[in-house]
């Protein structure tokens, strides 16, 4: 397993370029499979709801802020999966609603998810566009609030190994759809929105290192690359969890940012099994740096097992009373 993470770490290494992608990101990714990959759907085994919220790039004027719930869940070799997530950035807002859907079937020592998901994207945009020269004079730019929306398509890959390995990769908004609406008060028809959706790709990978075989002191890398064929972006995870407890570590994404994780089993502490609570804070290394106080990130995520513990029951005889 360490082989198969090098390789794809120095294989995504060697195509770096760094640009924004049209996605939103998550420091936290090694918690939220589902958004990016749908063959992930029902991989935990029971029921899985998380919630995560982003503020980007805190104190940068129209920074982006996203907001996020995906649930998943399993049932016999099918899983199931629905991913809501919102996300503003300046004038432009996104809004996407897709469902997954992904078989699981053995495969030599771990299970297969094949996947696919579909849904909706939704592009809208506000008129209050800040710009030293007159919007009005040019027609691209909104001069009143727009909005539009398509349908959206992906399909992915993930396999696990006991939850102690995963690899997955998935390509994401295959049709490459467009969100065009035309600009109130122009006669030539110039789209204030217009917007083409980028297929996205997606390779992740982590390992579960029981570093005693006691289950006190747990390493987990994990890798997660995304790229739209222009850009490529490379996200390399370690953390460290005590005890099933608690967890801490770093994440570097390449020339963007350094992120602190800390997190915690809570409801081991108030008696609500499958609570976890994680926060995420991205010091930002690049140029943007200079203009932000990082950016800061919350997730609340709550697993339990769909299948409930058999009723007992006392068979007395009538032969002894």
């Amino acid at each position: 397993m360490r082989k198969v993470l090098l390789s794809l770490s120095l294989t995504a290494i060697s195509s770096i370029t760094l640009f924004a992608q049209q996605d939103a990101q998550f420091t936290q990714n090694m918690f939220n499979k589902l958004a990016t990959n749908p063959g992930s759907a029902g991989h935990n085994g029971g029921i899985c709801a998380t919630v995560l919220t982003r503020q980007q790039w805190t104190g940068f004027e129209g920074n982006p802020q996203t907001h996020l719930f995906s649930a998943d869940a399993r049932f016999s070799k099918h899983g199931v999966g629905l991913t809501v997530f919102q996300d503003k950035l300046g004038i432009e807002k996104s809004l996407v609603a897709k469902l997954a859907y992904a078989y699981h079937l053995q495969l030599g020592p771990g299970e297969l998810g094949i996947g696919i998901e579909a849904g909706m994207l939704s592009k809208s945009f506000g008129d209050n566009f800040i710009a030293i020269d007159d919007p009005n004079l040019d027609p691209s730019i909104p001069n009143a609030g727009t909005s539009a929306a398509t349908f959206d398509f992906g399909a992915g890959l993930y396999y696990s190994i006991a939850n102690k390995m995963y690899v997955g990769i998935s390509t994401l908004h295959i049709p490459q759809s467009s969100v065009e609406d035309a600009a109130a008060g122009n006669s030539a028809g110039v789209g204030a929105l217009s917007f083409e959706q980028a297929r996205h790709y997606y390779i992740m990978a982590g390992y579960d290192w029981d570093i005693n075989n006691n289950k006190k002191w747990i390493l987990k890398p994990s890798i997660l690359t995304k790229t739209d064929a222009a850009s490529t972006q490379l996200d390399v995870n370690v953390l460290v969890e005590y005890n099933m407890k608690v967890w801490g570590g770093v994440t570097y994404r390449i020339e963007d940012a350094i992120g602190i994780i800390v997190g915690a089993n809570i409801g081991d502490f108030i008696n609500f099994p499958g609570l976890k609570l994680g926060v995420a804070y991205d010091l930002t290394t690049s140029s943007l740096g200079d203009h932000s106080s990082g950016s800061f990130e919350l997730m609340l995520k709550y697993c339990t097992s769909i299948h409930k513990q058999p009723k007992r029951e006392v068979y007395r005889s009538v032969r002894f009373l």
